[in-house]
């Protein structure tokens, strides 16, 4: 209990976006968000999905809606990302990753650099793909189920650094060794320490990225 405690405490931390933008709405696409053009909005809410819910979506656990079904619509297919105050949700619903995907839903992100944006989600790709079917043929829908609830837990870092292809998908980068090394360029402190972690599924996790991005002056803490 302590120890889900601390971590919902980090992430809320984590989420609170550096800049306060002050106000409600959207932008269609990554090239208006970077470009600072903003279509605005009357009202907004966020709702956060039940725990049921987060087993099968993971990090996107948000739902956004306004008093306006047709502008809801149009968010939850076409908006890029939603600004609500002073914190920026991401439209996981194009997102991709080794052809997978994360579902409907928004979740909370930032900026990180020049021209990228980090945000913090369930891991998905084909090797995760693979092992949820393999359980499924294995154990049949439990063992599937089982295994989304593992991947769930498993929450690393991503980053956006390029708009959506002819097809409307924005491919996405799991912040991992190799990313890292990049990210870390000239910081072997922070890498010495990153590479403490001998096994790799566990030093990608977002709870240990964060940190010594942060310490990187990547990220603000």
């Amino acid at each position: 209990m302590k120890k889900n405690s601390i971590l919902v405490l980090f992430f809320a931390m984590f989420f609170a976006t550096l800049n306060v933008y002050g106000q409600k709405a959207y932008s269609l696409t990554y090239e208006d968000f970077m470009a600072d053009r903003w279509e605005p909005l009357d009202s907004l809410a966020a709702k956060e999905r039940g725990d049921s819910r987060k087993i099968w979506w993971g990090g996107n656990v948000f739902t956004l809606t306004t008093n306006d079904s047709k502008l809801d619509k149009i968010i939850k297919k076409n908006a890029f990302i939603v600004a609500m105050d002073s914190t920026l949700f991401l439209n996981c619903r194009n997102l991709r990753y080794e052809n997978t995907q994360f579902g409907n839903g928004f979740v909370p992100c930032r900026r990180i650099g020049q021209r990228s944006i980090l945000f913090v989600n369930r891991l998905i790709g084909k090797k995760e793909q693979s092992k949820a079917a393999m359980a499924g043929m294995m154990f049949g829908a439990i063992g599937g189920a089982i295994a989304a609830s593992t991947n769930v837990k498993k929450r690393v870092c991503y980053v956006i650094s390029d708009g959506a292809n002819e097809k409307g998908r924005i491919n996405i980068r799991l912040v991992d060794d190799k990313l890292i090394e990049k990210m870390l360029d000239g910081r072997d402190d922070l890498k010495e320490q990153y590479y403490s972690e001998k096994k790799e599924d566990k030093r990608i996790l977002a709870t240990r990225v964060i940190p010594i991005l942060e310490k990187a002056g990547l990220i603000q803490p």
